[in-house]
């Protein structure tokens, strides 16, 4: 079962503006600081950034303004190949290998073409 941390994080991240938005759960500000480490140790923070921008009328979007500013300073060019390469991890990492999204699969196919290049040399 996923935590709220990363239910949260599914939610900033996988914004589809077609979509109804889920409503944030609340969260500490240490559980804020736990998904802000991830979304720098991963390269995800500019969907993170835009994500709590497209969240600031949620209630439960509650932590301290600095932290915010932190969040909002990840903006930046958007690097699809990493954020594939993290839903991968998750899914894996979760047992949820056999619901690949259509970008994590991309990154399974780049990460398994590359190893078997990698087994010919």
């Amino acid at each position: 079962m996923k935590d709220v941390v990363f239910r949260n994080m599914e939610r900033l991240l996988l914004l589809d503006g077609e979509q109804e938005r889920e409503r944030i759960e609340p969260m500490t500000e240490w559980k804020w600081q736990q998904l802000y480490k991830i979304a720098v140790k991963y390269g995800i923070g500019p969907w993170i950034a835009d994500g709590i921008k497209t969240y600031s009328d949620d209630f439960f979007l509650q932590m301290s303004p600095t932290l915010r500013q932190e969040f909002l300073l990840l903006q930046g060019p958007k690097d699809e190949n990493r954020l594939s390469r993290y839903l991968l991890q998750i899914e894996r990492s979760r047992g949820f290998i056999h619901h690949l999204s259509k970008q994590s699969l991309k990154a399974y196919a780049s990460e398994l073409v590359s190893n078997i290049k990698n087994i010919e040399e």
